[in-house]
């Protein structure tokens, strides 16, 4: 009995070096459906990967990588070693990405290493490229991969962290590829992976390093050892603090002085903090009445910006990793889904941050979702709910798909906090327990980066 019919439809570039030309690094090919924001996106990743090793072997050498752009598909490639390039100097690599759209790859069950087949290790001067398409239903599925992997390497990646497997042993690098296809498909739609990196520092959640490229400060207790990176707002790791014992009557001492200065500051009349970071000052909940669908009946809708719309409303969902079901590319529907996981409901947490996710306003009983609904009034009515007034009223000048665009950055530079690695911008006790499960939901939230 065949499986059913899994057709997959993707973009594709080639980008890199080779012998035959003089343009260094540069683009050999493209399919007409890339956008000049998807092509510059994939050769900034190619390029994030490092210096590759000019000892590769053309014949054996080769990488696999799975990342969201941040313009919005996903890009799978496959790295290859080229030899020397036109001068005769080695270390010529090439790659081969291909383009999906968050449904197409989840579809493909979000393993890169199901397009094994399409990828292209063999170029020449004058390539043309074309949309490709694959029938995945003939490829049996990567998951049934019975290599012995450790459980709690899969959950080191649920929990946030990266992986660093540092080996120069290739058959150990394939393990990546089993720990990658064992893990669940929710883990594999959301984390990145590549099977090779030349520098430590790539922003993949899953990767392999040549340990000629590890930095001298990390230990090298073997040949092949695993890192593990923590990845938590980009903080930096807490060292352990010992506890200092004191005489019970200084503890005391100090102790009813402590609870005067928490009494004080909790009945001091509170003025702006001046707390400075990225649109997150404290805001309170607008008392405005949410927009109305009858406002933009009028308002022209180029398709090309309901579309833009669209994509960027599913991107972000796919972002924030909410089960979009149905939607069935409804704008309305896409926003709804976004306000109600950007919005936090758990324990209170006095902080900046905290105030301004549990004031996100619950989706109005007035916006119903519709088949009809204009794309931009989704935006307007998403605006209202995160409380940003300027951003609903300049959803009503959008006019084309760039401006679309223009308008989710402002939205996520308003929404996203710059907090680095100065904890004490966060504005709350970092060992409370109340504010570990916020910390998750600001983990997520941090995604729309």
């Amino acid at each position: 009995m065949g499986g059913s019919l899994v057709t997959i439809l993707f973009q594709q570039a080639i980008y890199g070096t080779f012998p035959f030309w003089d343009k260094g690094y540069a683009v050999l090919a493209r399919s007409e459906g890339c956008h000049d924001d998807w092509i510059t996106d994939f050769t900034h990743l190619c390029q994030s990967l490092g210096q590759p090793p000019s000892e590769a072997k053309p014949e054996v050498d080769h990488l696999i990588l799975a990342k969201k752009l941040p313009s919005g598909p996903w890009a799978l490639a496959m790295g290859s070693a080229q030899g020397c390039d036109d001068r005769g100097r080695p270390g010529a690599w090439a790659f081969h990405g291909i383009f999906l759209s968050g449904r197409e790859y989840r579809r493909a069950g979000a393993s890169p290493f199901r397009f094994k087949e399409c990828f292209i290790r063999d170029f020449h001067a004058g390539m043309q490229l074309k949309a490709g398409v694959i029938d995945l239903s003939g490829i049996e599925a990567q998951a049934c991969d019975d290599r012995m992997i450790d459980p709690t390497l899969i959950q080191h990646l649920v929990k946030g962290y990266k992986l660093r497997l540092l080996t120069d042993n290739l058959l150990e690098l394939k393990s990546l590829e089993s720990i990658w296809n064992q893990g669940p498909s929710k883990l594999r739609a959301n984390r990145s992976i590549t099977t090779w990196a030349f520098r430590p520092e790539v922003e993949f959640d899953l990767s392999g390093i040549s340990p000629s490229r590890w930095p001298d400060s990390l230990p090298r207790k073997s040949k092949s050892m695993w890192a593990i990176m923590p990845e938590e707002l980009q903080f930096q790791a807490q060292e352990p603090v010992g506890r200092i014992r004191l005489p019970k009557k200084i503890g005391l001492v100090i102790a009813t002085i402590l609870v005067l200065i928490v009494g004080l500051i909790a009945f001091w009349p509170v003025k702006n903090s001046g707390l400075e970071t990225r649109g997150l000052n404290p805001v309170e909940p607008q008392n405005q009445a949410p927009p109305k669908a009858s406002d933009f009946q009028n308002h022209p809708e180029p398709a090309n910006v309901t579309a833009a719309v669209i994509e960027q409303l599913a991107d972000w969902c796919d972002r924030l990793e909410v089960d979009q079901g149905e939607v069935l590319r409804d704008p309305l529907a896409y926003a709804k889904l976004i306000a109600s996981a950007l919005r936090y409901t758990g324990p209170s947490v006095a902080g900046v941050h905290a105030r301004k996710f549990s004031r996100v306003q619950l989706w109005p009983e007035s916006a119903v979702v519709q088949t009809d609904s204009s794309a931009v009034y989704a935006l307007s009515v998403l605006a209202w709910c995160v409380n940003v007034p300027d951003l609903q009223q300049k959803s009503r000048e959008i006019s084309s798909p760039a401006e679309v665009r223009q308008w989710f950055q402002a939205l996520r530079e308003r929404l996203l906090p710059d907090v680095g690695n100065d904890q004490e911008k966060i504005g709350v006790d970092q060992n409370d327990p109340e504010w570990i499960e916020f910390r998750f939901h600001l983990n997520r939230v941090m995604r729309l980066k």
